[in-house]
């Protein structure tokens, strides 16, 4: 079974303290964290700041890079205005613009619909992080850790939707992308949800952080949370069918904690 471990709390450096207890260190020594800044728009649209602090904290004996390739918005411009550049400014972290990076190309001929990729080589041999919002999202239902990875590409050019390439196929791109990069650990910030829509909506407080080394086992609990059968979300079910991870709530071991007491 693939375990998800749910930490109650609204401090994020506590829970991350608490939650990654729970799983192993990496064995690898360069750390990237991917956050959710999509645009320039504060939390719970984008990742807030105090969780990638509190991660970059936690592994701060290995070399931390925060990487981002926003979608909306110039990457460096939600680096300024979300409070990120504090970060590199304290020595916690190097910040990179994906959408500009260096890159491979990769190619799969079992892929859903990318057959040949551009990985950015910002991300190649490290530990990735994927640390996601718990929003729902008008195509694919939610926007969690799957979903965040296709911030982790090239952007397309001078174009206002950086994005907008997997938006052909946009079930079939999360999975690939993913298949592609393979994310090392999944965290999803719930302690607020963006409901109703990914670039805004209705704010609603669960106080929860999640985690697990298993993304579409952790994306599976984030969507049962949103009220969602996690199969029924197209993205969460072709990754289980690709060997990705767990999508079935009954094949998942859900460790609670709580830290409001």
């Amino acid at each position: 079974m693939s375990k998800v471990v749910v930490v109650k709390c609204y401090d994020a450096y506590a829970a991350v303290q608490l939650g990654l207890t729970e799983l192993p260190l990496p064995r690898l020594r360069r750390v990237v964290v991917k956050p959710n800044l999509i645009i320039d728009k504060p939390a719970p649209v984008t990742t807030p700041v105090d969780l990638v602090e509190a991660l970059a904290r936690y592994y701060k004996d290995y070399e931390v890079i925060v990487a981002e390739g926003s979608g909306w918005c110039e990457t460096w411009e939600a680096f300024k205005r979300l409070g990120y550049l504090k970060l590199a400014d304290e020595g916690l972290a190097k910040l990179v613009d994906l959408n500009n990076d260096d890159y491979e190309v990769l190619e799969d001929p079992e892929a859903l619909t990318l057959k040949r990729f551009k990985a950015p080589l910002t991300l190649k041999g490290a530990y990735i992080v994927s640390a996601a919002v718990l929003k729902e999202h008008s195509l694919t239902g939610v926007s969690l850790t799957l979903k965040n990875m296709l911030g982790a590409t090239l952007g397309s050019g001078t174009a206002i939707a950086k994005k907008g390439r997997f938006h052909r196929r946009l079930d079939e791109s999360i999975v690939d992308v993913n298949a592609y990069l393979k994310p090392s650990l999944a965290v999803i910030d719930a302690r607020e949800a963006c409901i109703g829509g990914e670039l805004g909506g209705t704010v609603k407080r669960y106080g929860l952080i999640i985690f697990s080394e298993d993304q579409v086992a952790a994306d599976a609990v984030g969507a049962s949370i949103l009220g969602f059968d996690p199969l029924s979300i197209r993205h969460l079910k072709l990754a289980q069918e690709r060997g990705l991870g767990v999508a079935d709530l009954k094949r998942i071991e859900i460790k609670a904690l709580n830290l409001t007491d």
